[in-house]
């Protein structure tokens, strides 16, 4: 499964694109195994870090090749020459971010540095906290203002993106974007993945 024209155009336009069924039910099976008994971190997070006692590494690892990773790589970056994948659960009442780029500013002219995944675990909602993106963002220079990367702010053009499990998020790694507080009770297991162009060094902001 790669992108469509008219998605690579998304990502341009707007810095992100959802893929809906990117992944089936056994992959997501698989996936889900890593995040039972993974410890919460005291930022109320459930992590998972890869190592060689993940289970079910080999799910994780395949994610890196997947068509969409690719394809998104090769519009916006070129080629990656690192990459990294982590899961996270953020538990009931936590999870609320600040507006954010996974980068640090770019120089006028300068190319694209980095490329962001969220697969969709469970299902993304509008009360389990949803990744919020601002659309068009990515062609930004500089970071959100102060007054918007506060966790409780909100921008007049921000889209929370839902959608079913087995979907994926993929966008441009410059563009503002956050989680949101899960108020659900429910997990909302999500796989991220940061691709970083080969010339870009390392500087994933988190």
């Amino acid at each position: 499964m790669a992108l469509s024209a008219s998605e690579l155009e998304a990502l341009d336009r707007e810095g992100y694109v959802v893929v809906a069924g990117a992944l089936d039910g056994a992959w997501l099976a698989r996936l889900r195994r890593a995040f039972d008994g993974a410890p919460a971190q005291r930022d109320g997070t459930q992590h998972v870090r890869l190592g060689e006692a993940t289970p079910e590494i080999g799910a994780w690892r395949a994610l890196e090749r997947h068509p969409v990773i690719e394809a998104a790589i090769g519009h916006i970056l070129g080629r990656a020459c690192a990459i990294d994948v982590h899961g996270r659960n953020p538990l009931a009442g936590f999870g609320q971010q600040g507006l954010h780029a996974d980068w640090r500013p770019r120089a006028p002219g300068s190319p694209y540095a980095v490329v962001t995944a969220i697969w969709m675990v469970d299902d993304f909602t509008p009360d389990n906290g949803a990744t919020r993106v601002v659309p068009g963002s990515h062609r930004s220079l500089g970071p959100p203002p102060k007054a918007l990367a506060q966790p409780l702010a909100r921008h007049p053009a921000e889209t929370i993106i839902t959608g079913r499990a087995g979907s994926v998020l993929v966008f441009n790694g410059h563009l503002w974007h956050s989680g949101q507080r899960n108020a659900s009770g429910r997990p909302r297991r999500a796989v991220q993945l940061v691709a970083v162009a080969c010339d870009a060094g390392a500087n994933v902001e988190r």
